[in-house]
């Protein structure tokens, strides 16, 4: 009977570690924290048009296109529910900010299903990580659609994975479910949701009528947001994010601009698993880096991304910054490119993947936010990185723990700057 309530020190360890970042998160919470910059703003003119919802929907809804927001107009819906019952804003974000812990969650489920080998607080520890995304306290604490985006996109891939292994039908209409809701907080996820799609056409290519249903299915969920999108005067999610100035359509679907910005800012994610002494993750190709070098000419001789655009990745603002070009930025991108080259050699799908991240940014600016904490999640999941599945047991922690500690105090220090 005594041994039934002994618990090893790992144990005690594991809820230490949970209860700590649950009032880590809180303090950050307290003092209202924004590290990205800008979520507290995006989040004010939400606030306005959930209230505007609140009094007249219908109206409202059929000229959504006349606010001054690219963002979907699902979570607004939501939070003008909220204010419907007249609730304190700290209380409608507090509600919000708490179904945020749910992300770190599915990503500790992913983690435990797929990596049977590696010890429960381990895992703990990984998924907590996500607590320390700049992105993820931003948006957890000032509601913004993205992060909803990403919950239910990590749901759909915790859901695809079961499906893969265990093929319960379930599981399977549980993963469509999912990233369809994603596609409807962010319009970014419904690129990205192709990777599922393309997946089930290989799983299914000797059952067609499977994949007529399937097909059929994503059509019909995906129906309501094409009609609604279409029958607006204007498509709302191209609209600029930078100070409401307008650009042409060319100049925001710039691939080399997407190409080397989103390149650099995948390879920046990537960087703690280089500390982490994965000492088989190879850096550097002759091969490669020649490819890569002609890529970089090749694309920045079209690249058009500036400084004042705002966001590009620590990258492309440090060389502004300090040489007030472009330089670093370039050097960073041959780099980027060869470790991107290495990493989707002969496997379709971490192509499909990299290209699906690339293209599913159609706005003109570009910010971390977009990628963060989505790559870190990725490249444990999705993206089959074969040396993270076969070193995960040895990987050592306190590396990503030192990296995302040191961003988050860098996007800190960055506003003051």
């Amino acid at each position: 009977m005594i041994k039934l309530f002994q618990f090893n020190k790992d144990f005690y360890f594991s809820i230490f570690i949970i209860i700590f970042f649950y009032i880590l998160s809180l303090t950050f919470f307290y003092f209202n924290l924004d590290p990205n910059g800008g979520a507290y703003l995006d989040y004010l003119n939400q606030k306005r048009i959930s209230k505007q919802f609140a009094i007249d929907f219908y109206y409202n809804f059929i000229n959504f296109d006349k606010e001054s927001t690219r963002h979907s107009p699902l979570l607004l819906i939501i939070l003008s529910i909220f204010e419907k019952f007249n609730l304190s804003d700290n209380t409608i974000r507090l509600f919000f900010f708490h179904f945020c812990f749910v992300l770190p969650f599915i990503f500790f489920k992913i983690l435990d299903f797929e990596y049977s080998e590696v010890s429960k607080e381990k895992k703990i520890l990984l998924s907590l990580i996500i607590l320390l995304s700049p992105t993820y306290i931003s948006l957890s604490i000032w509601p913004d659609s993205r992060i909803y985006g990403v919950i239910f996109f990590t749901l759909a891939i915790y859901y695809f994975l079961k499906f893969s292994r265990e093929r319960n039908n379930l599981n399977l209409y549980l993963c469509i479910l999912s990233y369809t809701i994603s596609s409807y907080f962010s319009l970014n996820f419904v690129l990205l949701s192709f990777y599922f799609i393309v997946k089930f056409i290989v799983i299914f290519k000797d059952n067609k009528i499977k994949l007529l249903k399937l097909f059929f299915l994503n059509t019909i969920l995906a129906f309501p947001a094409i009609f609604y999108t279409l029958s607006l005067e204007t498509i709302f999610f191209f609209k600029s994010g930078i100070g409401g100035k307008g650009f042409d359509l060319l100049q925001s679907l710039n691939f080399s601009n997407k190409f080397l910005l989103i390149s650099s800012i995948i390879y920046f994610y990537f960087i703690p698993f280089f500390l982490a002494n994965i000492s088989k993750v190879k850096l550097f190709e002759i091969k490669n880096f020649i490819i890569s070098c002609l890529i970089v000419v090749i694309t920045y001789s079209f690249f058009s991304y500036k400084p004042e655009y705002s966001g590009g990745g620590i990258f492309f603002q440090l060389s502004n910054f300090i040489l007030k070009n472009n330089f670093i930025f370039i050097i960073t991108c041959i780099f980027s490119i060869t470790f991107l080259l290495n990493l989707i050699y002969k496997n379709f799908f971490n192509i499909l993947i990299v290209l699906l991240l690339i293209i599913s940014n159609i706005q003109l600016s570009i910010y971390h936010k977009y990628y963060d904490p989505l790559l870190f999640i990725s490249f444990f999941t999705i993206l089959d990185i074969k040396i993270i599945k076969k070193s995960l047991k040895k990987i050592k922690l306190r590396y990503f723990y030192i990296f995302y500690i040191l961003f988050l105090f860098l996007n800190l220090i960055k506003k003051i700057i």
